[in-house]
């Protein structure tokens, strides 16, 4: 009887981890990072009351919690919250350097501090800067991948990729490129290429396409105009000295959209010229033909 109730008792000892192992007790403390803080469901709570009340997404909260469909809570159920991080604005901030400094963009900063008016930010203002998703931005990085792979293939073989894809540019305005694109100076990366040229010059539309933007609402951009072409292609046009085209208008390929002059953050007049696919902003030397 004694040697049977030791046999059992081993047997129990052995099959614990397969009983018990679903219920292991998870340390939250250790899953919380800087960015994150500890909150403890109450009763009448819900994912909705608790993201408007941290402002933080639901997506967010239930991917950080790993929490399962029907996405149930219960009270005095311990969930990480994502914390949002803030930016206290300096003398010399702009939104958009701001957003430079966060990898993120300025449209996205101005929306989640409802600023009506981009240039209206103050010293001392305490800004919202949207969370960084990780998982985005591996899937960014992989997307730069291919994307980089594939314009140095359109740059071998530059004729053979317009004729095939129809997606040639023309120059906007004839002058000598001052700035080029990509990292620069240290903490400054240029989105596109700047090109030197006479004060009052046609800039013409480099595609097809429709007019999205046109204003000087951008910080350090001055008078801009942004045109989208078919297949989500996306030009920039700043520093004008005069805008032609409203927001809604249709442009042809070598259409006048505006002047060249020295709007916004520059000394001399030229032209600020992007190429982006969708919000990816692309060498234009690579493009324009």
């Amino acid at each position: 009887m004694i040697f049977k109730f030791i046999f059992l008792l081993i047997l129990l000892t052995s099959c614990e981890n397969i009983f018990y192992d679903s219920y292991k007790i998870i340390d939250l403390n250790k899953q919380i990072q800087k960015d994150s803080q500890l909150y403890t469901v109450k009763k009448g709570d819900n994912l909705y009351s608790i993201s408007r009340k941290f402002n933080v997404s639901i997506e967010k909260m239930i991917r950080k919690n790993n929490i399962s469909p029907p996405f149930k809570i219960f009270p005095k159920q311990k969930i990480i919250i994502p914390k949002k991080r803030i930016h206290v604005v300096k003398k010399g901030d702009t939104l958009y350097s701001i957003s430079r400094n966060y990898k993120t963009d300025l449209f996205s900063i101005s929306n989640i501090n409802n600023i009506g008016n981009i240039n209206t930010i103050k010293v001392g203002q305490k800004l919202f800067i949207p969370s960084s998703d990780k998982k985005l931005t591996n899937n960014k990085k992989r997307k730069n991948v291919v994307d980089k792979k594939s314009y140095k293939i359109k740059k071998s073989s530059r004729k053979k990729t317009i004729i095939s894809t129809n997606n040639s540019f023309i120059w906007p305005v004839k002058g000598k490129i001052v700035l080029g694109f990509g990292k620069t100076n240290p903490g400054f990366y240029n989105d596109g290429i700047n090109i030197k040229s006479s004060h009052g010059s046609n800039v013409k539309a480099s595609q097809d396409g429709e007019v999205i933007y046109s204003g000087n609402e951008i910080p350090g951009y001055g008078n801009l105009v942004l045109i989208k072409h078919s297949k989500n292609w996306i030009t920039a046009y700043a520093h004008l000295d005069k805008i032609y085209k409203k927001k809604g208008s249709l442009v042809k390929k070598g259409d006048y959209i505006g002047l060249v002059g020295k709007s916004g953050n520059v000394n001399e007049p030229q032209l600020h010229f992007e190429i982006r696919k969708g919000k990816e902003a692309v060498n234009p030397m690579h493009f324009l033909s």
